[in-house]
């Protein structure tokens, strides 16, 4: 889902030239690849009826030759039994299984409503809305579709004078996106959404 981001898949590479063992954190991205949205999650049954998706994501980042240690966290006996078993009889990804790991990160990565890459260019903003962190929940929301999860996040995270509703349509923001986001059309689409939600 994210080998493109972070440098994720140049920083593995480049600390495997230099010899350097690498440990992975939440490969699982804090249990987000979990529960995939069923009709993505029929993309890897369709490959291998038996497997969880987190038994793909562990297989992906331990197919890397110098993983050494892989850290995901767990929250019930099942979970870690799906863990155990993944590395009890171990396999790296063939390159038929990449592939399906590829299609379902394109067919996450679509879902995506905009292009926020959480820069901050746009902030501080003159109402104080949280541009970025709306953008983050609201883009995770349609990537994951846990409704449970996104709400919590919602309602934790962005308070009520950070919401997208105190937007002014000033469009300072706008003027400095890097990525040319119509941000102000996309606040309100956010602030509609999760105003169903709840």
């Amino acid at each position: 889902m994210d080998k493109d981001s972070q440098a994720t898949t140049k920083g593995i590479e480049l600390a495997e030239s230099l010899g350097i063992p690498m440990v992975i954190m939440e490969p699982v991205k804090g249990g987000s690849l979990a529960s995939l949205p069923e009709d993505i999650g029929n993309i890897f049954k369709e490959s291998n009826k038996d497997a969880s998706p987190s038994s793909w994501a562990l297989r992906y980042v331990g197919s890397f030759s110098n993983v050494k240690v892989i850290l995901s966290g767990m929250s019930d006996m099942e979970q870690v039994e799906d863990n155990l078993s993944t590395f009890d009889s171990f396999t790296s990804l063939s390159g038929e299984e990449q592939k399906v790991v590829e299609s379902v990160a394109q067919a996450l990565n679509s879902r995506v409503q905009n292009g926020c890459t959480a820069c901050r260019y746009c902030m501080p903003c003159p109402k104080g809305v949280d541009i970025p962190g709306s953008f983050k929940i609201w883009n995770e929301y349609h990537v994951y579709g846990n409704i449970k999860d996104t709400l919590r996040r919602w309602n934790e995270g962005i308070k009520e004078e950070t919401r997208p509703k105190n937007c002014v349509e000033c469009g300072k923001c706008e003027s400095v996106c890097p990525q040319k986001i119509h941000i102000r059309e996309d606040l309100k689409r956010v602030q509609r959404e999760m105003d169903v939600l709840s």
